[in-house]
């Protein structure tokens, strides 16, 4: 265990002030907040509030799944995914052409006129962590692209332990600091989450199901925050947040937040 940086890091933390002044909506995006945008924008600006039971009504059309399977391109072993992906959806088009009533009276049919089906069927594996690294990516930020958020916070943990300087992110507990444009939040999904990002130290690289979301700003009452695979698209997310723009407890039942990688402006 790296016990002197970690003291080290610790101390430095409690240096910040509790409270961070709300951050207006950000003129010039940092790099990430931009990357992130500009796939939101190519999804349609989907919103959602909270955490909704019920995913958008969007199709996969080409355009939509052309993006999802670059996300995955972007990771280590993602062509494999990428292409099992490419082999379902050749599948359900196939399924979903007319069925010609006689011969000669079938009438041609444009590939986006049959892309009707739900995005939902191309949600497995979960790709949020892919879409992290994908924008990251192209960002041109310092984190290890890969298919699950455990291994890149685990990576950007041991960073700023060793390098507090050099790292790219700084991790805070979410409830003392008020996230910024460009920062990540995350969430553990797991049965019994972890209470704090320093409990993630005892347990470097064990599995845990995460999730990890791209800030684009925070004020009173609100965090807005971009993510992929959110209820199986790119969409903004809203969540409620105190006075001061930190983000509250997710309700019972839901993924923690327990995690505030903050961004090296």
């Amino acid at each position: 265990m790296r016990l002197l940086p970690l003291l080290a890091l610790l101390a430095a933390c409690a240096a910040q002030p509790a409270v961070t002044p709300p951050v207006p909506r950000p003129e010039t995006p940092p790099p990430l907040l931009r990357a992130a945008l500009e796939e939101w924008t190519a999804w349609g600006r989907i919103t959602v509030d909270g955490f909704p039971d019920t995913r958008p009504p969007v199709v996969a059309t080409p355009e939509r799944f052309a993006r999802l399977t670059n996300y995955w391109r972007a990771v280590p072993a993602g062509q494999g995914v990428a292409n099992r992906l490419e082999a379902l959806r050749g599948g359900v088009q196939e399924a979903l052409m007319p069925e010609p009533e006689g011969e000669g009276d079938a009438t041609p049919v444009s590939l986006t006129e049959i892309s009707v089906e739900d995005i939902g069927i191309y949600s497995r594996p979960a790709w949020s962590a892919a879409f992290i690294s994908y924008v990251a990516g192209r960002a041109g930020l310092d984190l290890p692209p890969s298919a699950t958020h455990a291994r890149y916070v685990d990576a950007l943990l041991t960073r700023a332990l060793t390098d507090p300087e050099g790292a790219a992110f700084i991790p805070f507990d979410p409830a003392e600091r008020t996230p910024r444009a460009g920062d990540l939040l995350c969430a553990d999904r797991a049965f019994t989450p972890l209470l704090h990002w320093r409990d993630r130290l005892m347990e470097e690289g064990v599995s845990r199901p995460m999730h990890c979301d791209v800030v684009y700003r925070a004020g009173p009452g609100v965090v807005e925050m971009i993510g992929g695979n959110v209820s199986d698209v790119v969409a903004l997310r809203r969540l409620p947040a105190d006075r001061d723009g930190r983000i509250l407890p997710a309700p019972i039942g839901k993924p923690q937040f327990f995690l505030l990688l903050a961004a090296r402006g």
